[in-house]
């Protein structure tokens, strides 16, 4: 093989192997509530989606200082994309959502959104 398919060949390896990461692996891609968001009338709802489905293993809603804030959530059976919580009735203060998922190739992976809500 010549020098110039060799690296032809490298180089759609190395693609391949670069773009594999962001297929397996997702995060939220929209919410109706932006991370860092300044609301000023509370939410009844968080709705959000995912790049690509995934197995949603925990959502939980804290203050900025630590305090959980209940929520009626049970992780669904299966793999989705689009996610629906109801929220309970929020004073003013800073949130943050915490969530946990699993792709399809069993990685879990983490991550925030945060909002602050004022009178």
């Amino acid at each position: 093989m010549n020098f110039t398919k060799k690296a032809a060949v490298f180089a759609a390896i190395f693609a391949l192997n670069a773009a594999l990461p962001a297929v397996a692996h997702t995060t939220i891609q929209s919410s109706n509530i932006e991370n860092g968001a300044a609301l000023t009338e509370a939410p009844t709802v968080f709705e959000f989606s995912f790049g690509s489905a995934v197995g949603l293993a925990a959502l939980e809603l804290e203050t900025l200082s630590g305090q959980a804030v209940a929520l009626s959530f049970d992780p669904p059976r299966g793999m989705k994309k689009d996610f629906s919580v109801s929220l309970p009735e929020l004073a003013s203060d800073t949130y943050v959502f915490k969530w946990r998922a699993v792709a399809k190739d069993g990685h879990v992976m983490k991550g925030e959104v945060s909002f602050t809500l004022s009178d």
